[in-house]
């Protein structure tokens, strides 16, 4: 590493327990998608975090969700930067009481630390230094940042931010965890939600079955062709996870919906699911009922880019200088980089390193925040002059 390389990496280091007071923070800021006024909590802290370091800060509130926070920072030159990351966690209010945020050696646990509000405070970690060292791409660069509180939910109401940021800038990254064995990625996997509702006719299910129609079982008979989809040479899956049917068992259902998840590599291949769903919602199982199916790609596939890979070949290098040799990996789990992904190029993954997301056994190695950070800054410094030759 070079001097100034190094100045900013020590002072990466220097500062790790103001980094780990950040997240202890937010972790214990128990904002799950739809605790707004928790997540209106976390909106606040990292509005004024980003704001202490000069950003023009807006709170975008939300209905249901928090204040999605959007930050900008001008620079004197025509190169931009968007860097996303998620503050609402999948877990109910009163969690964090059950699990607060807990240090155990190189173990930190509570509920987001993984998912992701350790990348939060990897990208302010970064930030700072570069803030600090006075460099090049702080000065020049175009940077905005965008935290976001619904992308647990496949982000309904900030896709359109995020989306409209995307086409703007040169590259995209986004603060998702790294994968479990440390992984960044820059190719994931398309994620659709699709509800199929079937209608059928009531009756009584002793005195007078032969007048019912059978919701249940047209939908069970539909369901089972769904999941025949299911290909794990091309990557395809679809997961049927929620059913609702009937009243009661004496009676012939009237009513029954299921929804289910799509993930694909491919466009291609999600225009083949799609067309199956429609063939599977016209076949007919049970005379005079109806289906009706709704939803649709929520995170669109990021399919492989020649230059997102170039990308983490400036990564790469970075890690180099401090040692490491760092993996990437294609993953199933979607993202906003899905989103970005679409309209510029992408490194994702950028966050801390651990494993179990969703779960009660998140958690992150602690050590891994100045490390990612210190990654993430050299990436930065050096990004202006390599991102001309991707």
């Amino acid at each position: 590493m070079t001097p100034f390389e190094q100045q900013m990496t020590d002072y990466i280091a220097s500062r790790e327990q103001d980094w780990i007071d950040l997240l202890k923070e937010l972790v214990n800021c128990d904002s799950g998608t739809y605790n707004q006024d928790e997540a209106n909590r976390a909106s606040g802290i990292l509005a004024k975090a980003i704001g202490e370091l000069g950003f023009e800060v807006e709170q975008v509130p939300q209905e249901k969700f928090g204040a999605h926070v959007v930050a900008r920072k001008k620079g004197t030159g025509d190169k931009s930067l968007l860097f996303v990351g998620h503050f609402d966690t999948v877990f109910p209010a009163g969690t964090v009481a059950e699990r607060p945020f807990t240090i155990d050696g190189d173990i930190a646990t509570g509920p987001g630390v993984y998912d992701m509000k350790g990348g939060l405070v990897v990208l302010l970690a970064a930030l700072s230094a570069l803030k600090e060292a006075n460099a090049k791409v702080w000065n020049e660069v175009n940077l905005t940042v965008i935290f976001n509180s619904d992308e647990e939910i496949l982000s309904p109401t900030s896709s359109p931010i995020i989306e409209a940021e995307a086409k703007k800038v040169d590259t995209s990254c986004i603060l998702e965890p790294a994968r479990p064995g440390g992984e960044y990625t820059f190719q994931r996997k398309g994620a659709g939600l699709y509800t199929m509702t079937v209608h059928g006719r009531a009756a009584h299910s002793g005195g007078a079955p032969e007048k019912g129609r059978s919701a249940v079982e047209e939908l069970a008979q539909k369901i089972i062709r769904l999941h025949e989809l299911i290909n794990f040479d091309t990557g395809t899956t679809v997961n049927v996870g929620v059913i609702r049917g009937g009243l009661r068992p004496n009676v012939v259902a009237e009513k029954a919906e299921c929804e289910f998840d799509l993930r694909v590599y491919t466009h291609a291949e999600r225009e083949k699911a799609e067309k199956r769903f429609q063939e599977i919602v016209e076949m007919q199982f049970v005379p005079d009922t109806t289906t009706e199916l709704s939803g649709g790609m929520m995170f669109p596939p990021v399919e492989y880019n020649e230059r997102n890979e170039k990308v983490f070949g400036v990564v790469k290098d970075a890690g180099a200088k401090l040692g490491l040799d760092l993996p990437s990996v294609v993953t199933g789990g979607g993202s906003d980089g899905n989103v970005t992904g679409q309209h510029t190029l992408l490194m994702d993954g950028m966050g801390v390193e651990g494993d179990g997301a969703h779960s009660d056994r998140e958690f992150i190695y602690l050590s891994s925040v100045v490390r990612r950070a210190s990654v993430l800054a050299l990436f930065l410094n050096d990004w202006p002059e390599r991102i001309d030759n991707l």
